[in-house]
């Protein structure tokens, strides 16, 4: 990993690299996502047809229309490891009640790490695309095995012919037109 990759916050980035390898070892042939005791899919307030995941204080997962993703569990944990996001995008708040606790969402294209934070992924053909609303997220090209951590207002695109990433601050009418989809 190249210097120009890193923002700042060395040990959280680390923490966040070194759970992504962990998490992806542990999903490791992972069967369908399951019920969980802690979490339940609850109407969307906005559009009645699509379902919120919400696992308690810690997670709330909102799809926009026509989102394709599952959860991800460790054996024997009631609260989703992950989320693999095949299509469409999500609005993600995640809320750990102990440090301990990581979360990643999983796509063709990269892997966004966090520890309690609130953003937004989208999925389309050949990109992904991450915003961050509040807190931090490290995102990593799974292609180039290259990262950066995004922090409030800042988003990345990585598609396949990427050559490296480019983290900038997404101006206004980009922000709205991805949380419009979520009735934000």
């Amino acid at each position: 990993m190249s210097k120009s990759n890193l923002t700042g916050g060395r040990n959280l980035l680390g923490t966040m690299v070194a759970a992504a390898v962990l998490f992806v070892a542990a999903i490791a042939g992972t069967g369908p996502a399951r019920a969980a005791g802690a979490c339940a899919l609850v109407p969307n307030e906005r559009a009645p047809s699509e379902k919120i995941l919400q696992c308690g204080d810690t997670l709330t997962v909102r799809p926009a229309q026509g989102t394709r993703y599952r959860p991800l569990y460790r054996k024997g944990d009631p609260l989703p490891v992950g989320i693999r996001l095949d299509d469409g995008a999500l609005l993600i708040e995640f809320h750990p009640a102990s440090p301990q606790e990581k979360f990643q969402i999983l796509t063709p294209l990269a892997i966004a790490a966090v520890r309690g934070t609130k953003w937004a992924m989208e999925v389309v053909a050949a990109r992904t695309s991450t915003l961050v609303l509040s807190g931090a997220v490290a995102v990593t090209n799974r292609r180039l095995n290259q990262y950066v951590v995004l922090t409030d207002g800042q988003g990345v695109d990585i598609t396949p012919a990427d050559t490296s990433m480019v983290q900038k601050r997404w101006g206004e009418a980009r922000v709205r037109a991805l949380l419009s989809r979520f009735g934000e």
